[in-house]
């Protein structure tokens, strides 16, 4: 495709998306299905929840909605790698999103430095709360040790790293054990290991960079809309966003609610049985 002298960023890129949904007309049958369904659920006014564990779970879930919009709005672009990094963190977002909605503790899930030799569980939100603390006080640590930074900053940052105290006492999530806390595992190989490899300039990424003959020998480059992946990263979106809202009808939904996802749910399989 053609890729014009603004880049990405250009107006006659929007045609592209046109294009697009008409070349694969059931997964955006599906995708527009599934988000509209998943706004109606954002939108239909709820009290604001008591406990902590609805309150995250509504959180998440609207996280998660706007992963996946996200997702689909840079596929639908021809942004290949972009999307799928997306899509990986709409299924970081729903895989929160359920261990909130159950109020799991992590046995597998917590990060795999911090939970040697406790043998103890770790509260979900606990760990949720921890990751966010140990941000805060290793980048605080870091800021304040520049060279450039002025005292008084330096002075301030000291204050928050004692409020703080030692980086022991916090608890992080690992991805890979928070999903097979909650029985995920597979999904986790499938989904989101494929699309780390778009999440970074790896080799697997770069490669779609490159013209090749069946030989592997470079013809030229190639730097503009890339739909070789579509199908794949639209099915992997819609399948995060389907965790998501699983977890969220069956925390803070109605019964009505939880039917329509279980639609869903059977038209996304009916979906993939026809693809695969």
């Amino acid at each position: 495709m053609e890729l014009y002298p603004d880049g990405f960023l250009s107006k006659d890129i929007d045609r592209h998306v046109a294009e697009c949904l008409e070349d694969f007309p059931r997964h955006a049958g599906l995708i527009d299905r599934a988000n509209r369904v998943a706004m109606d659920f954002l939108r239909k006014p709820r009290s604001i929840p008591d406990e902590n564990a609805d309150l995250l779970t509504t959180l998440l879930f609207g996280r998660a909605v706007q992963d996946f919009e996200a997702a689909i709005f840079l596929a639908q672009h021809g942004f290949r790698a972009q999307s799928r990094s997306m899509v990986r963190s709409t299924f970081e977002a729903a895989l929160y999103c359920q261990a909130s909605s159950r109020e799991i503790s992590l046995l597998k899930g917590m990060s795999p430095q911090i939970k040697k030799g406790t043998g103890t569980a770790l509260p979900f939100i606990d760990g949720l709360i921890g990751g966010h603390q140990r941000f805060r006080l290793a980048t605080a640590k870091e800021l304040r040790d520049m060279q450039e930074l002025p005292s008084d900053h330096s002075e301030a940052l000291s204050e928050v790293i004692d409020d703080l105290g030692p980086a022991s006492s916090y608890k992080d999530i690992d991805i890979k054990g928070l999903a097979a806390d909650l029985g995920f595992s597979d999904l986790y190989t499938v989904i989101y290991r494929s699309l780390s490899q778009d999440s970074h300039p790896s080799v697997t990424s770069l490669n779609h960079h490159v013209n090749l003959t069946p030989e592997s020998k470079i013809t030229g480059f190639h730097f503009g809309p890339d739909y070789e992946q579509f199908e794949e990263t639209a099915a992997f979106a819609i399948c995060s966003l389907l965790l998501a809202m699983e977890a969220f009808t069956i925390r803070c939904g109605s019964p009505e609610e939880s039917e329509e996802v279980k639609s869903l749910t059977e038209a996304y399989r009916d979906l993939m049985s026809d693809v695969t």
